[in-house]
């Protein structure tokens, strides 16, 4: 969603960012005292405050009290080519390492329309991919809406290779390409001549969980393949991909299959088509509004991340919050609410006619702001390390607004233990760049994070999608372009006060 910024209001922002201090560790993630402790990293941080209402909140948030709560600004350290919107719409970025030299590791991020772009840890691009294949409409083209890496997948000769896979909303299927660090154009597609439709099927309103009632529907109207991410399960050996279907409350998995000749194919899972309400607190999350984003809803989730240790999914619904799934049992964890809401409408009440209304899902003690978008994982030891969401909000862009600062384009941070309920523990966002120049990351839509020692990045690296590159026409929306934004993971320990790691290999997962 692109929503207006009132001339000045970067320049408002700006004038209420202070000092932050708290140092990061490698073995606690325990703030430090001592303002004196921290790194010329540390320099760059500042923090933005607000007060918020203590009203009661749903125990599921996990969060202590909202009354005060600073994020932390920092700034990035490099980005990717500016994209504008001709040429494509930067949306999710993967992080592959390469097995044996970690200075031709890439980053691969899905453009939607135009197609996937690879990039070096520069961010330099390196190859530019079209999205060009029509199989399932003819009347429509390929859309790349998220991408993920897949390591160790055998093909149907023998051979291993790592993948990425991408889901094309505009065709409802997976791609899928063979990736060859060493090679000039390192992707390589291998998307099978014959790929599955995802979602021919659609829930129909007023039975959405009850799939004997689902009818077909056209990839015209889009109730297409949207978020995605990967499962490795290492007990069985196989991969699979996890999806959500857009405008829907609805995830499922399927498997990635090897098919002679060297190409991918999916096949879905037997019971593993998960559904969830469509209301919400009594708020439907089908209710629309031209004219008041505090009453503008959807049910759909997008972004998503699985812990490869235990399986569970972390799926974000991007209205009402992050839900789990054990993806070993196929059980919902969080069965009637997610485990962290959003902050629902924003605000307390609307105004209908002359009557003002309480809405029926307002959660102030919240520190996301919908809508919720990526999700990433920075593992740790024991079952430990963080999930990182993006706060997306909806404070920019042409049309109502539901700004709700200082929630709006920043990132929470929760700690993960196990099998446990992650516990909220801090929030940052990237206010501007490694010069000092005023471009930040506005309206995130997806990120990655990695834990492991990287050229340039000695406790990895978070990256980030800036939905407003440059920070055109008061983020207007009127001029739009966008791109990747790369922070290095210790940066953003030093600010919270967070544990940094440098050995966990995604390929050793």
């Amino acid at each position: 969603m692109k929503y207006s910024l009132a001339a000045g209001s970067c320049l408002l922002l700006a004038s209420l960012l202070t000092a932050c201090g708290g140092a990061g560790s490698s073995e606690s993630a325990t703030p430090s005292s001592s303002s004196s402790a921290t790194s010329s990293l540390a320099s760059s941080a500042a923090s933005v405050s607000s007060s918020a209402s203590s009203a009661s909140a749903a125990s599921s948030v996990g969060a202590s009290s909202a009354s005060s709560y600073s994020v932390a600004a920092l700034s990035f350290d490099l980005e990717t080519e500016n994209m504008a919107a001709a040429s494509g719409d930067v949306d999710d970025p993967a992080i592959w390492v390469h097995a044996t030299d970690r200075s031709k590791s890439l980053v691969v991020a899905a453009v939607k329309d135009g197609g996937l772009r690879v990039y070096d840890l520069q961010g330099r691009a390196v190859q530019s991919i079209a999205a060009s294949i029509l199989v399932h409409d003819t009347a429509g083209k390929s859309r790349f809406n998220n991408v993920d890496v897949v390591y160790g997948f055998k093909l149907a000769d023998g051979t291993t290779v790592d993948l990425a896979v991408a889901s094309d909303r505009g065709q409802d299927l997976i791609r899928v390409w063979k990736i060859d660090g060493d090679s000039a154009a390192p992707l390589t597609d291998i998307t099978s001549a014959t790929p599955l439709r995802l979602f021919p099927l659609v829930p129909a309103t007023g039975s959405e969980a009850d799939s004997s009632k689902d009818v077909s529907i056209k990839v015209s109207k889009q109730n297409t393949v949207y978020g995605l991410t990967h499962w490795s399960d290492s007990a069985s050996g196989k991969h699979y991909v996890l999806v959500n279907q857009r405008k829907q409350a609805r995830v499922q998995q399927f498997e990635l299959v090897a098919e002679v000749g060297g190409t991918v194919n999916v096949a879905a899972v037997s019971g593993r088509d998960w559904r969830f309400p469509y209301t919400y607190k009594g708020q439907s999350l089908l209710e629309a509004s031209d004219t008041d984003a505090s009453r503008d809803w959807s049910p759909q989730f997008e972004g998503m991340v699985v812990d490869q240790r235990n399986g569970i999914l972390y799926a974000g619904q991007e209205d009402v919050g992050i839900w789990r799934i054990n993806l070993k049992t196929g059980e919902k964890l969080d069965s009637t609410a997610p485990f962290y809401e959003t902050r629902g409408s924003g605000v307390a009440s609307y105004v209908d006619g002359t009557t003002s209304v309480k809405h029926s899902f307002f959660n102030p003690e919240s520190r996301i702001s919908r809508d919720l978008e990526g999700l990433s994982i920075y593992y740790g030891p024991d079952g430990g390390g963080y999930l990182i969401a993006s706060s997306q909000g909806g404070a920019h862009g042409t049309g109502a607004t539901l700004a709700d600062a200082p929630y709006d384009d920043s990132f929470v941070v929760l700690t993960l233990d196990g099998s446990k309920t992650p516990v909220f523990k801090g929030g940052f966002r990237i206010s501007k760049g490694a010069a000092g120049q005023l471009d930040g990351v506005q309206e995130c839509d997806g990120a990655d994070v990695i834990a492991l020692q990287l050229p340039g990045y000695p406790y990895g690296v978070f990256i980030s999608q800036d939905g407003y590159n440059d920070d055109l026409d008061n983020l207007s929306d009127v001029t739009h372009q966008t791109n990747l934004k790369y922070t290095s993971w210790e940066k953003i320990a030093t600010a919270l006060g967070l544990a940094k790691y440098d050995s966990f290999d995604p390929r050793k997962f």
